[in-house]
């Protein structure tokens, strides 16, 4: 039987609790949110994914969301009546858990106690990156030292915590997020996600593009710095849980420039599918006229590549008459039948 994914019940709270303004960020543009979340809405969100009834059996556990803002940086009667509407759900069974993301500056003791009350599990930090002048030029304050204390405090809390990184923002370069990248594995989250810099209308970041101060990385430098960020993170057995922004109809009316792609994720896993296909080769002797992969079965599409750019690439490449490709359940990794 096939397992049952967690049912994520995401709740959107668009700068609030944030009094920083970064260049990249409009969260109303990514997240199409233009109200004040109240009680009602995070009733009606919850209705939306567990039914009439709250109680869906889509999933084998559920998870309330809270993104978009920083929570912990929230008055406390915002963060306890936005909690408080969920927890009777926590207590039923209706809800396993909940989640949060801030900023790194908004940790402490008394704000980790709050929200360890009221049933959260896991804290989602936005890092973005720890290169001091990229901070600087992103207008993010928050240096290397109290990012690192607010992580120990959240371990010695036991929280769940994961890290957000961007690629491409003002000042940043290959270098400086691969630095981020290590240091961030030497933090040792339990989870991460990569998002590239997008460029958006009602941004301080659109206003320096328009004025020539700004360019946007291309998507394949984007893919070749993901590529290598990926490998990083699967070597130290660190989860990356989402590369890319999702996309949406907001975002997509107030994308102005960047390396967006719907499917971020796939096309960095098509590329490093392609790497490994070209290492087998030329590992053989000699050139045979058609050649034979065997692949897990649900990885033939990003062995394939993107519009089978894999497949022709390599055909060029070594000048084959055929590639083929055979999917097999019992097959764990890539192997090469000549």
């Amino acid at each position: 039987m096939k397992k049952k994914k967690m049912l994520i019940v995401p709740i959107f709270i668009p700068h609030e609790g944030c009094p920083y303004r970064c260049v990249f960020c409009s969260q109303v543009d990514i997240t199409g949110t233009r109200y004040t979340v109240d009680e009602k809405h995070v009733l009606d969100t919850l209705k939306t994914y567990l039914g009439p009834g709250f109680n869906s059996k889509r999933a084998s556990k559920c998870e309330v969301a809270f993104y978009g803002g920083s929570f912990t940086g929230l008055p406390k009667d915002r963060q306890k009546l936005l909690l408080s509407v969920v927890r009777p759900f926590l207590d039923n069974g209706r809800v396993d858990s909940i989640r949060v993301s801030t900023h790194p500056l908004f940790i402490n003791s008394e704000r980790l106690d709050l929200i360890k009350a009221y049933g959260v599990k896991t804290i989602e930090l936005g890092v973005q990156s720890t290169s001091e002048r990229v901070l600087e030029d992103s207008g993010r304050p928050c240096s290397k030292e109290d990012l690192l204390k607010s992580i120990s405090l959240i371990k010695k809390y036991n929280f769940t915590f994961g890290l957000q990184l961007m690629l491409g923002l003002p000042g940043d370069n290959e270098n400086r997020f691969q630095r981020s990248v290590i240091d961030v594995i030497s933090m040792k989250p339990d989870f991460v996600r990569l998002y590239p810099t997008l460029v958006l209308r009602h941004t301080s970041l659109y206003s320096m593009y328009q004025k020539g101060l700004y360019s946007p990385w291309s998507l394949s430098r984007t893919l070749a710095a993901l590529k290598k960020a990926l490998a990083l993170f699967d070597q130290f057995s660190i989860p990356v849980i989402r590369v890319g922004v999702q996309p949406d109809h907001s975002l997509e009316e107030n994308l102005v420039a960047g390396p967006f792609h719907p499917s971020l994720r796939y096309l960095v896993d098509c590329q490093t599918s392609l790497d490994l296909m070209v290492e087998k080769i030329l590992s053989l002797n000699r050139m045979p006229r058609k050649i034979l992969f065997r692949v897990p079965k649900n990885s033939v599409s990003v062995y394939t590549g993107n519009k089978r750019e894999n497949i022709s690439y390599i055909k060029d490449r070594f000048g084959f008459d055929e590639v083929l490709l055979v999917g097999e359940e019992l097959c764990s990794e890539i192997e090469l039948v000549a």
